[in-house]
C-alpha cells in the first residue's frame, strides 16, 4: 500500500468535490434557486432574504413581467416564527416573482413560508403541517405570562389573518384545527387553496427546475 500516493488521491478527490460544490452553488445562484432544506433559523432566513432582495435590486429597472422568477425549494421541519415571518414579508413584497416548491415537507413555519409564494408548487406526495407551534424555553412564570400574552394576542392573530388571506381555509376550520397537529398531503393542500400546482399532474417537473 502506497500511503503517500493514496493520500494524494484523497486530497485530489476532496479538492474536486469542493470545486464541484462551489460550481453547483454558483449555478444555483445564477439560476435564482434558493434551498430551504433544514430547520429554519437565523442563518437560513438571512441567506434567503439576502438573495431575494439582491435579485430585486438587479431587476429594479426591468418590467415585472420580464423578470426571471426566483425559485425557493422547501423541505423543512419548520423553526423560528419571528425570523420566519421576515422571509414571508420579503417574499410577499418582492416585485420579482418568487415560486415556492415543496419537495417533501413544509411543516409549521416552513408551511407559512411556502404559502407566501406568488406561485406554489408541490410534489405529489409532499406533506404539510399547520399548528400553533411551541413556546420554546421559558425559564420563569413571569416570562411565560409575557410570552403567552404576546403569542395569544399578537402572533396567533397575525398567523390566523395571514393563513386565511393565503388560502380557502375558513375561520371556523382554522379555529378547529390550528390547536392540533393538522397534517395533509398535496391534494388536500390544493383543495384548501394552499397549493396552486401539483407537479406531474398540473405541470411538468421542468417547470420548476
Amino acid at each position: 500500500m502506497n500511503v503517500e500516493k493514496d493520500k494524494k488521491i484523497i486530497d485530489i478527490d476532496e479538492s474536486f468535490n469542493y470545486i464541484l460544490n462551489d460550481k453547483f452553488i454558483l449555478e444555483d445562484i445564477y439560476d435564482r434557486k434558493i434551498f430551504l432544506n433544514s430547520e429554519i433559523d437565523e442563518n437560513t432566513i438571512e441567506t434567503a432574504v439576502y438573495h431575494i432582495m439582491r435579485y430585486n435590486a438587479i431587476d429594479k429597472e426591468s418590467p415585472i413581467e420580464e423578470r426571471k422568477p426566483i425559485k425557493l425549494y422547501i423541505n423543512s421541519p419548520g423553526g423560528l416564527v419571528i425570523e420566519g415571518f421576515s422571509l414571508v414579508d420579503c417574499i410577499r413584497l418582492s416585485k420579482t416573482p418568487v415560486y415556492t416548491i415543496n419537495l417533501g415537507a413544509s411543516f409549521s413555519m416552513a408551511l407559512l413560508i411556502f404559502m407566501a409564494g406568488h406561485q406554489r408548487y408541490a410534489m405529489p406526495h409532499s406533506q404539510f403541517l399547520l399548528h400553533d407551534g411551541n413556546g420554546g424555553g421559558i425559564d420563569s412564570t413571569a416570562k411565560l405570562k409575557d410570552y403567552l400574552d404576546f403569542s395569544l394576542n399578537q402572533i396567533s392573530k397575525m398567523t390566523k389573518e395571514y393563513v386565511l388571506s393565503c388560502s380557502n381555509i375558513s375561520e371556523e376550520d382554522f379555529e378547529k384545527n390550528y390547536r392540533r397537529e393538522w397534517y395533509f398531503l398535496a391534494k388536500e393542500g390544493k383543495k384548501l387553496g394552499i397549493v396552486d400546482y401539483i407537479i406531474g399532474e398540473d405541470c411538468p417537473l421542468n417547470e420548476v427546475i
